[in-house]
């Protein structure tokens, strides 16, 4: 028996590639996340490490969504979650100041 063609609509390429600028989104912050607790615990390298796959996922999504949306701007879930993704990063330590990791993981 063969299948019938289904009735709905194709997805848009442009709704695709959304989906996929969320995606990195939400990874980045689950980076973030696991970044956070490494430095919580001291553990400067592991923390380091999931700050710059935070930061690789989101520079992704915004050359996605820039990619995707030819010059206009993101609807407001998106802008609200690329503003989640910034707000976060910039919570972490800075990879600039070492010196400053070490005075919060021995705290």
């Amino acid at each position: 028996m063969t299948q019938l063609p289904s009735k709905q609509p194709a997805p848009v390429a442009g709704d695709a590639s959304l989906e996929f600028v969320q995606n990195d989104l939400k990874v980045a912050l689950m980076f973030v996340e696991i970044s956070s607790a490494a430095y919580s615990i001291g553990n400067l390298q592991h923390g380091g490490d999931a700050r710059s796959k935070a930061e690789a996922a989101h520079a992704r999504a915004v050359a996605q969504l820039t990619e995707s949306n030819s010059g206009n701007q993101p609807d407001a879930a998106m802008e609200s979650m690329l503003k989640e993704v910034r707000s976060a990063l910039s919570s972490l330590p800075s990879s600039a100041h070492p010196a400053l990791w070490m005075r919060r993981a021995a705290s």
